[in-house]
């Protein structure tokens, strides 16, 4: 019963809109997510949840910041590109912005491993869904913290997307 109700709300939180493009060949292989090291989750909280965060672009006064994030399960980072789901040994999602990640944040303990997490979220976060405004980086996090933690992502770090996003629904 926690799974159907957990893949209802999940359904709830990401926008099950897909871009019209499909990118036909990745091309670059998801790194390897197996966290068989680690032990069972049998529902005490036992993996560690780490949220990375690098703000992008210059800082402009008046307008929000933008933010790149991806979830750190037992330091196996997780973030969501083109490719779809992407699993790295460390942040290295967050190499090409300056000093990133700038924060790393300990958000609490799961009994959820990060492959368990992967399983129940990468159908909806599979190879060419991503969209810069409605599926992006955040979004998959927020998704990856709720499964999880039962947490969301702080708005602060999807404030210039979601204002973005009503600008472009309010043109159509």
């Amino acid at each position: 019963a926690q799974a159907i109700l957990a893949q209802a709300s999940l359904s709830q939180v990401v926008g099950l809109r897909r871009p019209a493009v499909r990118i036909a060949v990745a091309s670059w292989q998801m790194g390897n997510c197996n966290n068989s090291d680690a032990p069972a989750g049998n529902g005490v909280p036992q993996h560690q949840v780490k949220l990375a965060i690098s703000p992008i672009g210059v800082k402009i006064p008046s307008i929000p910041e933008a933010y790149h994030t991806s979830i750190v399960v037992d330091d196996k980072e997780y973030c969501f590109t083109s490719y779809g789901v992407v699993c790295n040994s460390s942040c290295k999602s967050h190499a090409r912005f300056q000093n990133g990640p700038a924060m790393v944040v300990h958000m609490g303990m799961s009994p959820l491993s990060g492959e368990e997490m992967l399983t129940d979220l990468k159908h909806y976060f599979s190879p060419g869904t991503y969209d810069l405004l409605k599926k992006n980086c955040n979004s998959f996090v927020d998704c990856a913290l709720f499964c999880l933690l039962r947490r969301r992502l702080d708005g602060r770090y999807r404030i210039l997307e979601q204002m973005l996003e009503c600008i472009g629904d309010s043109m159509v």
